[in-house]
C-alpha cells in the first residue's frame, strides 16, 4: 500500500502537448461557432447504427497514433464528437423534452437555470435547487463569467465532459487496449448526447463521476491510498450532484479496508482515510446548501416520492400523488415530509410490497429496454431492432466482464469492480429503472457499468484472438490529469459560486405602472440566451429557421402545436428572470427590433391566450423600456 502524498509533476510528453491540446479547443470553439448545417449535427445527435460504423473506426486509427500528432488528433476527434450534437441542436432549433428551440431551458432544467440567475442577480437558489445544489453553483459560475450568456456556457459544459471522456478513454487505452477505449468512449458519447444542451444536474455529475471511475481504476492498481481518498470524493460529490446509486460508497469503503490491508485481515486505517474522504463529499454539498440556497428547502427532499414508489410494489415516484393527490397542494418540502411518514405507513400495511418492489427494479435494470441498465442507448426512434441489439451486446459483454472480474478478483482493478457492482446492484431498488429517463439517475456511476462491458470486449479479443488477458498492456496508469480535472471542476464550482454569491447584490429596481390587464417585469435578456425564428435583428442569440422549429419537436406536443399556432417570422423566445416577482416565464416577444444589451429592461406582459401555453408559463411581452 502506498499511503505517501501522490507528487504530481508534468513530464516533458505533457508539456509538448499542450499546444496541440489548445489547438483542439480552439477548433472545437469554430466548429460550434461555424454555420455547419444542422443536418449533419443531429445526425450525430439521433443516429446510432451508421453513427457507430463510421466513429468507431475514424476514432480508433486517431488513438492508434503515437506522439504530439496522436494526442492532437484523438483529442480533436473528440471534441468534434461531443460538440457536434450541441451545434445541430441549435442551428435547427429543435425541441426536446428539457429543451425549447434548441436553446431555451425547459422544465427541470428551467428552475436549475433561473436559479442559477437568481444568484448571479444577488439572490439565492429555490427549494428546488436547494435538492442539488452543487450544478446550479457550477451553472452560476458559467453565467457570470459568460455575462449570463447561456450559449456559450453550455458550449463550455459540452467541452468539459469531453475532455474528461478523452482522459478516461486513455487510461482504459493503456489498460486493455485501443479498440476497447474508443468503445468505451463512443458509449460515453451515447450517454452524454442526449443531455447535451441541457441545464441538467447529469451535465457535472457525469464528468465528476468518469474522473473518479479513472482515478479509482489507476489507484487500485498501484494500490495508492491518497488517489483513491481522492477518488472517493469525486464519487460522492457526482452523486450530490446527481442523486443515484449511492450505495456504491459504503460498498467501495469496504473495498478499502479489504485492499490496502496489507498483511491484516482489513485496513481500518485506510477505511477511515477513505470515510473521512466522503463525508467531506456530503459536507460540501451541505455548505453550498447553507450559503446559497434556500434556508426553507431541503437536500434530496424528491427521494421520498421515490421510496414510496418502491415501498408501494414498485409503481414509480408517481404513485405517491396518486394514492394521496392532496399531496399536490402543500409546497415540496412539506410534501416531503408527509410523504416519509406515508412510506412507513405504506410500508407496515404491505411490508412484502418493498421486496415486490425492489426484485421489479433489478429485472426492468437487467432487460435490454429503454427502462434497462443501456436504456441510454438509442437511435433516431425510441423502439427499433438496432436499439434491442446495441443494448443486448453491451449487456453480454459486460456479464462476461463480471465474470471475468470474479474470476481475477485478487487484481486490481478487477476487485474494485466487483465491490461497484455490488453497491450498484444494492442501489437499483432505489433508484427505478423505469423512472430514470433513459438511465439519467446513473450518470454518476454509469462508467463503471460501461467498462465492465471493456472487460468483456477485451477478453472476447483475447479469446478470438487467443491473447490472455491483461491489465496494463503497454503504459503504467497516470490518473493525474483526471484528478487535477476532477478537483479544479470542484473548486470552480463551490468557490466559485460563494465568491459570486459574496460578490453580487440585488439591484433596486424600477418600478412602473402597466396598462390594465398586463403585468410588469424586471428582465434582462443577455446576448446569446434568445432564440430567433426566421430572421435576425441584431438578437445576439440563437437563430433558427422557422420551418425545422415547426417541424422538429420530441416531447409536449400539445403546447408545441399551440405555440406553432403563436410564433411567426422573426419571433423572438426568452426564458428569463423577473427579478420582481423571482419567477421565470417564457416570453414571446413578437415585436422586437432589438439590439440585445445587458442592461435591464421594464417589461408588459400577458398571459399567453392559448390555454394550453398560459398553463406552462408563457407570456405575450406588449412593450418594453430600457431602465438601466
Amino acid at each position: 500500500m502506498s499511503s505517501r502524498m501522490p507528487k504530481f509533476h508534468f513530464d516533458s510528453s505533457i508539456i509538448r502537448s499542450v499546444p496541440a491540446l489548445s489547438l483542439a479547443l480552439v477548433i472545437y470553439a469554430l466548429m460550434l461557432w461555424l454555420p455547419i448545417p444542422a443536418a449533419i449535427g443531429l445526425f450525430v445527435r439521433y443516429n446510432l447504427v451508421l453513427l457507430t460504423l463510421i466513429t468507431i473506426p475514424v476514432l480508433y486509427f486517431s488513438f492508434g497514433i503515437k506522439g504530439v500528432w496522436g494526442t492532437f488528433a484523438a483529442f480533436s476527434l473528440t471534441l468534434l464528437l461531443f460538440g457536434l450534437p450541441l451545434s445541430g441542436l441549435c442551428r435547427s432549433g429543435a425541441s426536446e423534452p428539457f429543451i425549447i428551440g434548441g436553446l431555451l431551458p425547459f422544465s427541470d432544467a428551467a428552475s436549475y437555470y433561473s436559479d442559477a440567475l437568481r444568484v448571479v442577480e444577488g439572490f439565492r437558489f429555490s427549494a428546488f435547487s436547494a435538492r442539488r445544489p452543487l450544478f446550479p453553483a457550477l451553472l452560476t459560475v458559467l453565467l457570470a463569467i459568460t455575462g449570463q450568456n447561456l450559449v456559450v456556457s453550455i458550449a463550455i459544459l459540452g467541452a468539459l465532459i469531453a475532455i474528461i471522456c478523452y482522459l478516461a478513454a486513455r487510461e482504459i487505452q493503456r489498460s486493455l487496449g485501443t479498440l476497447p477505449a474508443v468503445v468505451f468512449l463512443f458509449i460515453l458519447f451515447l450517454f452524454y448526447r442526449r443531455i447535451a444542451g441541457t441545464t441538467m444536474t447529469e451535465n457535472l455529475g457525469l464528468p465528476l463521476g468518469i474522473a473518479s471511475f479513472t482515478i479509482l481504476w489507476g489507484a487500485a492498481q498501484k494500490k495508492n491510498l491518497w488517489q483513491t481518498s481522492i477518488g472517493l470524493l469525486l464519487l460522492t460529490l457526482a452523486l450530490n450532484a446527481r442523486a443515484g446509486t449511492f450505495f456504491i460508497l459504503p460498498a467501495l469503503l469496504l473495498w478499502v479496508g479489504f485492499a490496502f490491508k496489507g498483511k491484516r485481515r482489513f485496513s481500518f486505517s485506510a477505511f477511515v482515510i477513505c470515510t473521512l474522504a466522503v463525508a467531506l463529499g456530503f459536507g460540501l454539498n451541505m455548505l453550498v446548501f447553507k450559503l446559497v440556497a434556500d434556508p426553507g428547502g431541503m437536500v434530496f427532499s424528491n427521494f421520498s416520492y421515490t421510496l414510496y414508489g418502491v415501498v408501494a410494489g414498485g409503481k414509480g415516484w408517481m404513485q405517491i400523488l396518486i394514492d394521496h393527490p392532496e399531496l399536490g397542494q402543500l409546497d415540496d418540502v412539506s410534501r416531503s415530509a408527509q410523504t416519509y411518514a406515508l412510506v412507513f405507513d405504506a410500508w407496515k400495511a404491505h411490508p412484502l410490497n418493498l421486496v415486490v418492489g425492489a426484485f421489479k427494479n433489478w429485472f426492468d435494470y437487467l432487460m435490454p429496454r429503454g427502462a434497462g441498465a443501456f436504456g441510454f442507448i438509442r437511435g433516431n426512434e425510441a423502439l427499433s431492432w438496432s436499439n434491442y441489439a446495441f443494448r443486448i451486446i453491451l449487456s453480454v459483454f459486460a456479464g462476461w466482464g463480471l465474470v471475468v472480474a470474479c474470476k481475477q478478483r485478487r487484481q486490481e482493478p478487477f476487485s474494485l469492480m466487483i465491490w461497484a457492482a455490488i453497491g450498484i446492484f444494492l442501489s437499483v431498488p432505489f433508484v427505478p429503472p423505469n423512472d430514470s429517463n433513459q438511465m439519467r439517475v446513473y450518470a454518476a456511476s454509469v462508467t463503471f457499468l460501461i467498462a465492465f462491458s471493456m472487460i468483456g470486449l477485451k477478453s472476447i479479443l483475447g479469446l478470438v484472438f487467443k491473447q490472455k488477458l491483461k491489465i496494463i498492456t503497454e503504459e503504467e496508469s497516470e490518473p493525474v490529469a483526471a484528478m487535477i480535472f476532477g478537483v479544479t471542476l470542484t473548486l470552480i464550482a463551490i468557490g466559485g459560486v460563494l465568491l459570486v454569491k459574496s460578490l453580487a447584490k440585488p439591484q433596486t429596481l424600477p418600478l412602473a405602472e402597466c396598462p390594465a390587464g398586463e403585468t410588469q417585469m424586471i428582465v434582462r435578456y443577455t446576448p446569446g440566451s434568445q432564440v430567433q425564428l426566421g430572421r435576425s435583428i441584431n438578437s445576439q442569440g440563437l437563430t433558427v429557421p422557422l420551418e425545422s422549429f415547426t417541424a422538429l419537436n420530441e416531447g409536449y406536443p400539445e403546447m408545441h402545436e399551440a405555440l406553432v399556432q403563436t410564433v411567426g417570422e422573426g419571433t423572438l423566445l426568452a426564458h428569463p428572470l423577473d427579478l420582481i416577482s423571482l419567477q421565470y416565464p417564457l416570453v414571446v416577444i413578437n415585436n422586437f427590433s432589438g439590439p440585445v444589451t445587458n442592461g435591464l429592461l421594464s417589461v408588459c406582459v400577458i398571459p399567453a391566450r392559448d390555454k394550453e401555453l398560459a398553463s406552462r408559463g408563457w407570456r405575450i411581452q406588449k412593450s418594453s423600456i430600457k431602465v438601466n
